[in-house]
């Protein structure tokens, strides 16, 4: 599988489920939205969060390259099964095309997933193109 290393970090914001999504939650690479009864949850990059505002930072951010059918099958398995092994702690995320995976020590993921074989694809963060890894 081929694998999308983004190099910014991330933030995880917990919100009120009654509040509105934040201008401030919207922009930037990759973003989810997500409102449950219990909360809003953002996911967002983290410099875009301003500083007052309660957060977990530091997260990594890992794309499977897509898109996969809704057949496809072991996706997330595979990739939190390797993470899981290397004793690190994740966060999965999936959308229409793909799945993601945000997890705080990258460099261990990456080496975990080259490890298990998977091709990693560096995105640059000025230009916005990809490198092999």
């Amino acid at each position: 599988m081929v694998l999308i290393e983004y190099p910014e970090s991330y933030a995880i914001v917990r919100l009120s489920p009654e509040d509105e999504v934040p201008a401030w939650a919207i922009h930037g690479r990759f973003t989810s939205i997500t409102r449950t009864p219990e909360e809003l949850s953002v996911i967002c990059p983290e410099h875009s969060v301003p500083s007052i505002q309660r957060a977990e930072r530091g997260w990594y951010l890992f794309g499977c390259k897509g898109p996969f059918s809704f057949d496809t099958v072991g996706v997330l398995s595979e990739l939190t099964t390797i993470l899981s092994d290397a004793n690190i702690p994740m966060l999965a995320v999936a959308t229409y095309d793909t799945d993601y995976i945000l997890m705080r020590n990258q460099a261990a993921a990456r080496r975990a997933f080259q490890k298990a074989g998977h091709e990693i694809i560096f995105v640059n963060s000025s230009q916005g193109d990809c490198t092999e890894k």
